[in-house]
């Protein structure tokens, strides 16, 4: 009994202290939790129609219908929106809870700019302190929008991985990616999609050479 003893407490120990970037980098972090995208500090640049210039939605209408479906996009679509395969994960579960609840109450007054947001370093560590996630542990990766920039059709979105737990942030990576595709969703997905081509392609090698140290 003790031997067994010692040995629960010893795997126990080991997952426990699997809660760093190596850990995550090197796929030793268990099951790390998808928590979506967070569009809840999102700016929108320039008209959102639905073809061309016909079909415009209020910033309203956007976070009513949009936030979800581009979530939902993510869930639906896992070999266009793969994530999973992007950090080389082999357990990425989703809870998108938080997210579609911060979404959901967005304030659209000031949704609606003509000027980028200019984040620092401390203003997303305090998004992530601030997030409703009392009873999760292990890391989380939570996309936080930037800015959806119909002028420029680019999108710009900071990649954050951290622990659910102690909220300490361990990677934050913003990434700008090209918008394309029919209708608003697509369109926006789009930028979505080449992420994780991005992704998969250079920036999870170079955030890997960067952090896993």
């Amino acid at each position: 009994m003790r031997q067994v003893f010692i040995f629960c407490m010893v795997w126990i120990g080991i997952a426990c202290q699997a809660q760093n970037i190596q850990d995550f980098f090197a796929d030793k972090a268990g099951a790390v939790t998808w928590l979506g995208i967070d569009y809840s500090h999102v700016k929108l640049i320039g008209e959102f129609t639905q073809f061309k210039d016909a079909g415009a939605y209020s910033p309203a209408e956007i976070r009513d219908k949009y936030f979800p479906a581009w979530n939902s996009l993510v869930l639906n679509e896992p070999s266009k929106y793969d994530f999973k395969g992007m950090f080389m994960l082999s357990n990425l579960v989703p809870d998108l809870g938080m997210v579609t609840k911060l979404n959901a109450a967005s304030d659209t007054v000031k949704m609606k700019d003509f000027k980028e947001n200019k984040f620092k370093p401390d203003d997303l560590k305090e998004f992530i302190r601030k997030y409703e996630i009392p009873d999760k542990e292990g890391l989380g990766i939570v996309l936080i929008a930037d800015v959806l920039n119909k002028t420029t059709e680019m999108a710009t979105y900071f990649i954050v991985v951290f622990n659910m737990k102690t909220r300490e942030v361990l990677l934050c990576e913003q990434a700008v990616e090209k918008a394309g595709g029919i209708g608003i969703r697509n369109y926006w997905g789009g930028s979505l999609n080449n992420l994780v081509k991005d992704g998969k392609k250079n920036l999870y090698w170079a955030w890997k050479g960067k952090y896993d140290k």
